[in-house]
This record gives structure tokens, C-alpha cells and sequence, in this order.
């Protein structure tokens, strides 16, 4: 069985099962999950089924959709994915998807196990600690401005003076953006919505995406790379 449940500040308050190849989700009282709430559109998205996998598409709706964090057209729709409309979230639920298979037991014989050789060690690789995360202007900033070395555990994007990068503008927010440093790399939070996109996508407000080598990041009039550098 495949539904749909929809969550408010993390409570489910409705639960659609899916019947149909095609499933419309928005403030309109023909919806068939219906979104009482102004910042929904009336036609708002929708959940389609084609073959056997399940998308959800964008109906052109004033403040969009958002999967992981990044505002989407059309997605594929996975085991317990969660999208958010609004202040809503609509957690896809597949009872039928297959379930990770399991690890195979061991074989014994005569209570001796028999044991698979080990796999060969991966070929030792430069560590990810050995380079540094930074940020390249593209436009926007100054030109030959140096690539900015994110060596703080958090680094601002605005207009303020708490902000390590500035951006130019009168009518332009205080913090925008900002780049956390974890042990596993770096992440980007929006501060504001829909000023901030990576590689084209807007991302929605508080959403915290990682970074990878190569991203284009978008914070109102200023573009940047994430590039990574040698330390020496």
C-alpha cells in the first residue's frame, strides 16, 4: 500500500492512500489532499505514478516545493521521502518497496565456519583533512578577489558586520547564507528564502544542504564556486 500523510509542526493531521496514477495536492476544496492554508497554491503539486515509480511535480505554485531541502520541478519520490508545501510536510510512505536485502549468513560445516577471503584494501587516497574548503568569487565581488578560506566553523553571507562575506546592495538582508564546517565537511544553510540557490535551485529557509567540490553557490547578486585547495 502506497499514502501519503501529511504533517503539521510534525504531527500527521491527514493520510491519503494512493488509488490513482495521479494525485493533486493544494488549498483547493477539489484537491485530493487538501492544504487549508493561504501560502498554498490551489493547485499546488501532484503525485504521479508512472510505471512503477511515483514523482512529485510542481504546478507552477506561488511558493513552490521543496525536496531535501531544494526546490524542485519534478522529483522521484523514494521510501519515506518528505516534502514540504508551506509549513507543511507530506511524508510519501511505499509500503511495497523492497527492503534492503539482507547480509547473507555464514556457511558452516561441521560447526567451522567458512569465511569469504577479506576484500583488497582501496588504494590509499590524499585525505579529505589534507584540503581546505573555500569559496571562489565569480561575480559580484571585487575583481581578483582572492578565494575565501573557510577555516571558521561558521561563515556568514550578508550585508552585517558579523559577516565574513559581504554582499553589496542597499536593499540587500543582514545574513543570507551561511557555511558550517563539520567533521565530514562543509554544509550550506539558507538564512533567507529564495535568495540562496546552489547550482541553479533555490533553496528554502533554514534548509542545510552539503557542499560538494565544483557547487555553484548563489546568494543574491554575488556567485561563488566551493572549490577545495591544498593546504600547502
Amino acid at each position: 500500500m502506497t499514502k501519503l500523510q501529511l504533517k503539521y509542526n510534525g504531527a500527521v493531521v491527514k493520510e491519503l492512500t494512493l488509488e490513482k496514477d495521479e494525485t493533486l495536492i493544494g488549498r483547493h476544496p477539489d484537491s485530493d489532499l487538501v492544504i487549508d492554508n493561504p501560502a498554498v497554491s490551489g493547485r499546488h503539486c501532484r503525485v504521479v505514478k508512472e510505471g512503477t515509480a511515483f514523482f512529485v511535480e510542481d504546478l507552477d505554485s506561488t511558493n513552490g516545493t521543496y525536496l531535501r531541502g531544494l526546490e524542485i520541478t519534478k522529483a522521484p519520490l523514494r521510501h519515506q521521502d518528505e516534502f514540504s508545501i508551506a509549513k507543511h510536510t507530506v511524508l510519501f510512505v511505499d509500503a511495497d518497496a523492497p527492503a534492503p536485502a539482507p547480509a547473507p549468513a555464514p556457511v558452516s560445516t561441521d560447526a567451522t565456519v567458512i569465511m569469504t577471503a577479506p576484500p583488497p584494501l582501496p588504494t590509499p587516497v590524499t585525505p579529505a583533512a589534507a584540503r581546505v574548503g573555500c569559496l571562489k568569487i565569480l561575480m559580484g565581488g571585487d575583481p581578483g578577489e582572492k578565494p575565501v578560506t573557510l577555516t571558521a566553523f561558521i561563515t556568514y553571507i550578508g550585508k552585517s558586520a558579523q559577516a565574513q562575506i559581504k554582499l553589496k546592495g542597499l536593499f540587500q538582508p543582514d545574513l543570507a547564507a551561511c557555511i558550517s564546517k563539520k567533521p565530514d565537511g562543509f554544509y550550506l544553510t539558507a538564512l533567507k528564502d529564495k535568495i540562496v540557490k546552489l547550482n541553479g535551485n533555490s533553496l528554502m529557509d533554514q534548509a542545510q544542504v552539503p557542499l560538494q567540490e565544483g557547487d555553484l553557490i548563489d546568494v543574491g547578486p554575488l556567485k561563488m564556486a566551493y572549490i577545495l585547495m591544498d593546504l600547502g
